[in-house]
């Protein structure tokens, strides 16, 4: 029986500000616990939170990446939910009136090959903080450090149609946004997470039932997740069972997908503007020094190494993984080394010296 795999992204990647989304507390990774906080992250009464201008920069610089439309006004609201390590009863994000929608990422897929997807939007919202399940034995511990922490939410199209597509996605996502210079996206610190919604269905039907699968640190796990879940609503259907809307969480030490909870509708946060915050409103002037501020992104990086420099596509696929080898690389070029030579150098001595 032939399924087709179909899979959207969301992706949550961390702004780099040194400041949280709507107070001046400091966004340092690895602080002691609870010592990066302030009244307005903790949530206290008559606290009022003030939009951060540099994390409203880096947003639009990343929608901007991503050739999204970005709206000259937009809106903050409460996305209310109760969570331990969410001390106000909700999060300040942005539902019907975002930042910014309609973009795409390329990319070369295993299956497809070169590939265009869409991006649904991108919007603004401030991070929860974290429940530590191994300081204290039988206890769950909250750190909110991280409560405020400003976000970029880049809402994909389910237009992936295998896990290892959706990794591929993800290699290139990161890769624009450290290139735009909007997030380190490191998912060992926390700074790109990943939330993963996947449905199966026959070739032409209408789209199935999704899950949502959590709890994933690296592309790999992304993948190794999606796979696991892929095949359990396969045996699912096909031994005549119904797959329902939950969120899983995944363990990659048994490589398994198991139940977490039932997935929400947007109606279950009941979503309404923050009464706090104005309307974020961008004047023309200021779009346009975004997109004079943004820097050479990937593609066109790898376009004129290929064109000008006359190099090969997997030294060039190489050489502009990271922006800073690329830019290593052309320091060498401009002092005058033969491009090739240069290149040979850079991927072996030179990422060596990378990576150590």
């Amino acid at each position: 029986m032939t399924w087709e795999t179909v899979i959207g992204l969301e992706v949550h990647v961390q702004l780099a500000t040194r400041t949280k989304m709507f107070c001046p507390c400091p966004t340092t990774y690895g602080e002691q616990p609870n010592t990066a906080v302030c009244p307005v992250c903790l949530g206290l009464p008559g606290a009022l939170p003030v939009p951060n201008a540099e994390a409203v920069r880096l947003g639009t610089l990343g929608a901007l990446a991503f050739g999204c439309t970005i709206h000259p006004v937009s809106v903050f609201a409460r996305k209310n939910y109760f969570y331990p390590d969410l001390p106000k009863g909700y999060q300040i994000s942005q539902f019907d009136k975002p930042l910014a929608t309609g973009g795409t990422l390329s990319f070369e897929s295993p299956e497809r090959g070169p590939l265009t997807v869409g991006i649904t939007r991108l919007h603004l919202e401030e991070d929860a903080g974290k429940s530590l399940h191994d300081r204290v034995p039988g206890q769950t511990a909250v750190d909110l450090n991280r409560a405020g922490t400003p976000l970029a939410e880049i809402v994909g199209e389910p237009d992936l149609r295998s896990p290892g597509e959706a990794r591929a996605y993800l290699v290139a996502l990161r890769q624009l946004l450290v290139y735009a210079g909007v997030s380190e996206c490191s998912m060992e610190e926390g700074s790109l997470r990943v939330d993963a919604n996947l449905s199966i269905r026959r070739p032409g039907d209408p789209l199935g039932t999704k899950t949502e699968v959590k709890n994933m640190n690296s592309f790999a796990n992304v993948e190794r997740a999606l796979e696991a879940e892929r095949l359990r609503q396969m045996a699912l259907v096909e031994g005549g069972g119904r797959v329902t809307q939950v969120t899983l969480t995944f363990n990659a030490a048994t490589g398994e997908v198991k139940p977490l909870r039932t997935k929400e509708d947007s109606h279950d946060y009941r979503y309404f503007p923050d009464p706090d915050l104005a309307p974020l409103v961008l004047d023309d002037a200021w779009l346009a020094d975004r997109v004079a501020e943004l820097p050479e992104l990937p593609a066109a990086r790898r376009t004129r190494f290929e064109t000008t420099l006359g190099l090969p596509g997997y030294d060039v696929g190489v050489l502009t993984a990271e922006p800073a080898i690329a830019d290593y690389f052309e320091a060498i070029v401009a002092e005058g080394t033969d491009p090739k030579v240069a290149a040979n150098w850079v991927m072996g001595e030179g990422l060596a010296s990378f990576s150590a």
